[in-house]
């Protein structure tokens, strides 16, 4: 029944990935509540502003800049993880942070997840434990720790809105079938 379940989670899946594909990324999703499952409600947080290195403020995603706090926040609010390494020479980790993660779809989906960024010179060894090998990457990851996906390279706002709203989607499955399995 188990191995049933899961495939037809994954199927699920795929097809939503389809669905969101051919109507574009305005799809409204809506969450399933549990008390066992992980929570895709917003943070209520604020946007940060950040400064970019032409000097422009920005309006961008809400980054933890410490992994270990991240994680704990993650555990407490039953939240995902999205994890974007980066290393400060790097253009295309620095026109992820000018353009992708200033987009508006960005920064409303990225309010479900705890968001965290990793200084791949500062926290080599974290990177190295978790196999990364270039800059930028985007890890999503459960707050047990479980990796879900991993994007390499630049991203644009449409190549990283795909994987968000799954990665919500399949949270919303996953919490629906421990409400059912109760």
């Amino acid at each position: 029944m188990q191995d049933v379940m899961s495939r037809v989670q994954l199927f699920s899946i795929i097809i939503l990935g389809l669905f969101i594909g051919i109507l574009g990324c305005n799809v409204k999703l809506q969450s399933i509540t549990s008390s066992d499952s992980v929570s895709i409600l917003p943070n209520n947080v604020t946007n940060v502003t950040d400064v970019t290195r032409e000097g422009i403020e920005t309006n961008s995603v809400s980054f933890l800049d410490d992994y270990s706090l991240g994680f704990e926040r993650a555990k407490r609010e039953m939240k995902l993880m999205l994890l974007f390494f980066t290393i400060s020479n790097s253009d295309a980790s620095q026109r992820m942070l000018e353009t992708t993660f200033c987009d508006e779809e960005i920064r409303r989906l990225s309010e479900r997840f705890i968001c965290i960024r990793v200084d791949g010179f500062k926290e080599s060894d974290f990177c190295k434990s978790l196999g990364i090998k270039g800059f930028p990457t985007v890890l999503f990851m459960t707050p047990q720790g479980e990796e879900l996906q991993r994007l390499t390279g630049k991203l644009t706002p449409d190549q990283l809105a795909l994987p968000m709203h799954v990665m919500i989607q399949s949270t919303a499955i996953r919490s629906n079938t421990a409400a059912i399995r109760k």
